[in-house]
């Protein structure tokens, strides 16, 4: 058995990213999908930006880092995504995981990056190393033509258009929501071109090509919905498919539901399965029964792990002035931990160490989880994850929060 001494973690080099793409396309159970995917991964992952374990030759475990900007309230913010990160089971339980965690977010943190972000394969993972969910998603399964559209909500057109006629109108209109929603991140063309509009055979998995459609505003394209179907017959013999949204973004209510309108009025395929949407999705309230827009899972989706906790909190906006002093605990990296006086006026914080007596201690997974004002101060306590006193708690818990739920729009 290898031992962590024969084990070397470093990037990989230009020639070897095919090996290391294939490494962590195998290490999540599947297999290389074609002879020109580690040139899309390439694309926005280069090999400077990669963490392999060599054992020898092999690469036994993978780690990655995108370089995003993420909407926080008020701004954005650059973040660390941590992307890509296996371990070989021939070489589990040796320290790999966290040897490379500690590299990776040493990298992060020398970079400037006051926080990281990734989506969680395994959710007993990342708590470990200080990262917290920050945002949540719902999913939608429902029949569409059992959704109609109350009287007041009006509806337009909405037309199809041509994958290279798609790229050069949703781009805006991302830009456009993205300001305003916590949690998302920004796309480079290179993302659109090789995470978004990418459409190989690989990518069907029985499923048509990606469809474009978009909505007309009266300033212009406001709203657009990227789809596939499946098609399916019903026992009776009767076209039976399935309408499968990548996503749909909207800047106006207008847009929404028109796009809604087109999307569960789609011949052939009554179904439609969307499993990444808001919270707050207003779908449900525009239509007479909102019961048949049927929310079949709740799942977590951006965890946030704080680098620099003065920078990252001092960078977003809150909507609720107070004063607290809480204690952060952080056992993975420890020159996190310490106690803060938080100070906010007219919705821009202040932070300090200091030395008071703290009201509150917390682990910086909590203030990861609390950091885009989705997260509640209280349920942590309740579950004895914030300490100390009930009434600095909710101090916390009212400065944090934000009126609107963040929400991350794509998985990296």
């Amino acid at each position: 058995m290898a031992a962590m001494s024969d084990v070397t973690i470093r990037p990989v080099t230009a020639d070897e990213y095919p090996a290391f793409v294939t490494a962590f396309i195998e290490g999540f159970s599947d297999d290389l999908p074609s002879e020109g995917f580690p040139d899309a991964i390439r694309a926005t992952l280069p090999p400077e930006r990669t963490l392999a374990a060599f054992d020898g030759d092999a690469i036994v475990g993978t780690f990655g880092g995108y370089d995003l900007t993420v909407t926080i309230p008020g701004g954005s913010l650059p973040m660390e995504g941590t992307t890509v990160v296996t371990v070989f089971p021939t070489h589990r339980r040796m320290g790999l995981l966290r040897s490379m965690m500690d590299i990776h977010l040493a990298n992060a943190a020398d970079a400037g990056y006051a926080i990281a972000g990734l989506w969680a394969s395994e959710t007993d993972i990342y708590g470990r190393f200080g990262y917290g969910i920050a945002t949540f998603h719902q999913s939608y399964k429902f029949a569409g033509p059992g959704v109609v559209l109350r009287d007041e909500v009006v509806v337009d057109r909405v037309r199809r258009v041509t994958p290279e006629v798609a790229a050069g109108l949703l781009p805006p209109v991302f830009d456009t929501v993205l300001a305003t929603r916590p949690g998302m991140y920004a796309r480079t063309e290179s993302w659109w071109q090789n995470e978004v509009l990418l459409d190989e055979d690989w990518m069907k998995r029985g499923r048509t090509k990606k469809r474009y459609v978009v909505h007309d505003g009266v300033d212009g394209v406001d709203g657009y919905a990227i789809y596939r179907q499946k098609s399916g017959e019903s026992d009776d013999g009767h076209a039976n498919g399935t309408v499968v949204p990548f996503e749909v973004v909207a800047a106006t209510a207008r847009a929404h539901a028109s796009l809604w309108a087109y999307l569960t009025r789609i011949d052939g395929c009554p179904n439609v399965d969307l499993w990444n949407v808001p919270l707050d999705d207003p779908l449900r309230w525009m239509v007479r029964e909102p019961r048949r827009v049927r929310i079949t899972s709740m799942g977590d989706g951006l965890w946030i792990r704080i680098l620099d906790v003065a920078e990252a909190l001092a960078a977003r906006t809150y909507d609720e002035d107070g004063d607290v002093v809480f204690a952060l605990t952080d056992a993975f990296r420890p020159s996190t931990e310490g106690t803060y006086r938080m100070s906010v006026r007219r919705g821009v914080a202040s932070i300090a160490r200091v030395s008071d007596e703290p009201e509150i201690t917390m682990g910086v997974d909590v203030l990861g989880a609390l950091y885009l004002g989705g997260q509640d101060a209280h349920a942590f306590a309740a579950a004895g994850r914030i300490v100390g006193d009930g009434e600095a708690t909710d101090r916390l818990h009212r400065i944090f929060r934000t009126a609107r739920p963040p929400w991350c729009n794509q998985v990296f």
